[in-house]
């Protein structure tokens, strides 16, 4: 199961500079663990020489300015219809991948244990099967680790593929992935 850990939001001040941070200006975030807690402090860009050796994670950001518009995590339900959509575009699969550890930690999915024998996923019911199955990926690349999980919105299973991201496509990925997720909202109306 995943925990959950509070992390504070930013300051908007550079930790190394100690300046406030402009609009639009690019900064790092970076989280520690002190003692039995997490620490986030934030660094400008102009300031950054890379994560510090006891980081847990760290991510770039920008501050936002004052004339764009706001943004909001699209709702659930289409999340979760975009990540099963997504099953269709072999491309996506570290996007795909990203979104659902996204939504396995916002809850609106879970992960399941596979069933064991009789699956519409597409376990073998009898040895013959296993034994077709066997042959037919036999000389194929090795199987891709899986997992299944299940929607809290419409109680649905899928799969999702495990990738491995490297930390030269990170920036790209997590760009990517705001735009997936995230929609411009006017005002709210009174």
């Amino acid at each position: 199961m995943i925990g959950e850990y509070k992390i504070n939001r930013t300051t908007r001040r550079c930790s190394v500079g100690d300046r406030p941070l402009e609009p639009g200006e690019v900064y790092y975030s970076v989280v520690t663990e002190a003692d039995e807690d997490f620490k986030r402090v934030d660094i400008a860009a102009d300031a950054w020489t890379g994560p510090p050796e006891d980081a847990i994670g760290w991510w770039k950001n920008r501050v936002p300015r004052a004339e764009e518009k706001k943004r909001e995590i699209a709702p659930p339900e289409v999340l979760v219809e975009l990540l099963r959509s997504m099953a269709e575009q072999p491309a996506a699969a570290k996007s795909r991948f990203l979104l659902a550890l996204l939504l396995l930690r916002k809850r609106h999915l879970k992960t399941v244990d596979p069933p064991t024998s009789g699956s519409p996923m597409g376990a073998p019911q009898s040895d013959q099967e296993l034994k077709s199955t066997n042959e037919a990926t036999a000389g194929n690349s090795p199987p891709h680790e899986v997992m299944l999980l299940q929607s809290n919105v419409d109680q649905s299973t899928m799969e999702v593929e495990v990738v491995a991201i490297a930390s030269s496509e990170a920036s790209r990925l997590q760009d990517e992935l705001i735009d997936l997720i995230y929609r411009d909202v006017d005002d709210v109306p009174e």
